[in-house]
């Protein structure tokens, strides 16, 4: 069984997904709000799977959480730079990003991962190609390679300890989606 302190981690996620996805809602970018609902709610089931000791009981729930929310994440935010929508109409995008993770954690599961690597390095190379009226400009495609080279050395890390690795992700996913929701906010201007 895991310890209790598995939670914290997935809560770091939590929090900055409980303020970036509004954020990024109020100004109208609908798909990487969407993003960080994703990302958010699979992360919540971990706070309650660990934080409640029910690590059995929600195993298969997490893990499938964060595989489908995961995907459906990186497709909303590919989408935003490749099909970006007109104001908040990308509730039918949401709809059809939703739908096609679902048909492929159903019908084509080992297909997830290999996808979501995928989504992820064409989000970082369409933001270099498509920047958005955001600065920095780097943010985003820094934000997705992080993701990225995470998800690829950090998770299952045999170098690491069970622990370490478990935290490490989850504290750079969290760090990743902050810099993603900064990249991607419009520019303020200045008074003067």
């Amino acid at each position: 069984m895991m310890p209790a302190h598995f939670a914290l981690s997935d809560a770091a996620i939590v929090l900055v997904t409980l303020f970036a996805g509004p954020a990024l809602w109020r100004n109208g970018k609908a798909l990487p709000a969407f993003a960080m609902a994703c990302f958010g709610v699979a992360a919540s089931i971990g706070v309650v799977r660990f934080g409640g000791g029910l690590q059995d009981a929600l195993a298969d729930l997490h893990a499938g959480a964060s595989q489908f929310l995961g995907l459906a994440g990186a497709l909303a935010v590919v989408t935003h730079y490749l099909f970006p929508p007109k104001g908040r109409n990308g509730i039918a995008i949401i709809a059809i990003i939703s739908s096609v993770a679902l048909a492929i954690f159903w019908f084509a599961k080992p297909l997830l991962g290999p996808l979501f690597l995928l989504a992820l390095m064409i989000a970082c190379v369409a933001s270099i190609v498509r920047p958005g009226p955001t600065r920095p400009l780097w943010l985003v495609p820094v934000a997705c390679a992080v993701m990225l080279a995470n998800t690829l050395f950090i998770r299952r890390a045999a170098w690491l300890d069970e622990a370490v690795a478990w935290h490490a992700y989850h504290l750079i996913i969290a760090l990743a989606l902050a810099a993603l929701a900064k990249g991607l906010m419009p520019v303020e201007r200045s008074g003067r």
